[in-house]
């Protein structure tokens, strides 16, 4: 992202947690404020690379505390090229394809199995997060080729075996950056 879009995403995403603030005092939500991790800290963990070191305090809390999930939910929606929080409301059972945005997620079964994400060529995302119930996972795309995105789902790597599973349930909620 360049320095402009980066700095209305950060806008947008902070305004969007005041507002989300604001109406939790409002509720009569009593959680500590300070047991929680601060916007930096999200924001942080929201805009690293796979596979660098995490901050297990906020990982801790994205999972045990719904109001750091969904906070955390709004920071990666407004860093997002695309997401979308559930794959189809009408879907019933495994699927192999889906629409984020203005990207077309699909999953070739094979050996290994390929996940392919077409999309504008003109803003192709970097990495994918997604999310079901507590697990999550982020993973590097790669550099796309003719406006496509090849990712193998290979079983003997867990983070890319985890996602292909995840992908395939409905209710995953999947986040392009």
């Amino acid at each position: 992202m360049s320095d402009e879009p980066r700095l209305l995403a950060e806008i947008h995403a902070a305004r969007a947690l005041m507002r989300a603030q604001a109406l939790g005092a409002a509720s009569g939500h009593t959680a500590r404020p300070s047991t929680r991790p601060s916007h930096a800290a999200l924001w942080a963990h929201a805009d690293r690379e796979p596979g660098r070191p995490v901050d297990l305090a906020v990982v801790r809390a994205i999972r045990t505390d719904p109001e750091t999930a969904r906070r955390y939910r709004t920071l990666l929606g407004a860093q997002a090229l695309a997401h979308a929080p559930l794959a189809a409301a009408a879907s019933d059972g495994a699927i192999a394809r889906r629409r984020v945005g203005p990207f077309d997620l699909e999953i070739l079964e094979g050996a290994p199995p390929l996940l392919i994400l077409r999309g504008p060529d003109a803003s192709m995302p970097r990495r994918i997060e997604a999310w079901l119930g507590d697990e999550a996972v982020r993973l590097d795309l790669g550099l796309p080729a003719d406006g496509v995105i090849l990712l193998a789902l290979d079983p003997s790597v867990p983070e890319a075996d985890q996602l292909g599973r995840m992908l395939r349930d409905p209710a995953c909620a999947v986040f392009l950056l």
